[in-house]
């Protein structure tokens, strides 16, 4: 039984170790940024709500390819690759439906925000950023960080709900859209530098084994 309990303590700290390289959190910086820069979606010559959909698609698009070869090429030849049991083998199903989700859920926030629901529904003012924030943003965040024990996301999906909201709150003094900028696009680039730091010291930890 003791060895059983070890056995398990030993496949926690991997998959939580799964998460000091820093990927993941580029990853969501990634993502988010491309919330940030998607007002600018016009400099294409395109419509601005076409423009903005396919600077959205394609941040999520190349978030996705880093996270997929960033682990393939930087974390798997350092450290190995480590086979869980049928609980962690779950998460990693979540984890892959949550991928997919998470493109189909930034298109459907720019179908919802472009269609004017929300003017339909009579939610305006300060609560529509809020409730977006909070539904689309915060709570699939925090719902995705407790299953993957990833506890740096729950302040990420902290911020990153509140984006849009900040951004109504600088919409006065900067114009758009660089009110979207510097609410989620800032948040975006900050996540991005804190990946970085936890990456630079991950390859530090674990140099290359190849000559």
């Amino acid at each position: 039984m003791e060895d059983q309990v070890d056995l398990k303590g030993l496949e926690k700290k991997a998959w939580r170790s799964a998460f000091q390289d820093g990927i993941w959190d580029i990853y969501m910086g990634l993502l988010i940024l491309g919330l940030g820069v998607a007002p600018f979606g016009d400099i294409f010559g395109l419509p601005a709500e076409l423009g903005s959909m396919v600077i959205v698609l394609f941040w999520n698009t190349m978030a996705v390819l880093f996270l997929i070869l960033g682990k393939k090429l930087i974390t798997v030849p350092r450290i190995g690759y480590v086979k869980f049991g049928a609980k962690r083998k779950k998460a990693k199903k979540r984890l892959l439906g949550f991928l997919l989700f998470n493109v189909i859920l930034a298109v459907f926030f720019l179908f919802i925000n472009l269609s004017g629901l929300f003017e339909t529904l009579n939610i305006g003012g300060l609560t529509q950023p809020l409730l977006v924030g909070l539904l689309l943003i915060s709570v699939p965040l925090s719902i995705l960080a407790y299953f993957l024990e990833f506890h740096r996301l729950y302040v990420y999906a902290i911020f990153f709900g509140l984006g849009f909201f900040i951004s109504e709150l600088l919409y006065p003094l900067v114009g758009s859209p660089l009110d979207i900028f510097l609410s989620l696009g800032l948040e975006g680039i900050a996540v991005i530098l804190i990946g970085l730091i936890y990456l630079i010291k991950f390859l530090r930890k674990y140099p290359s084994t190849k000559n």
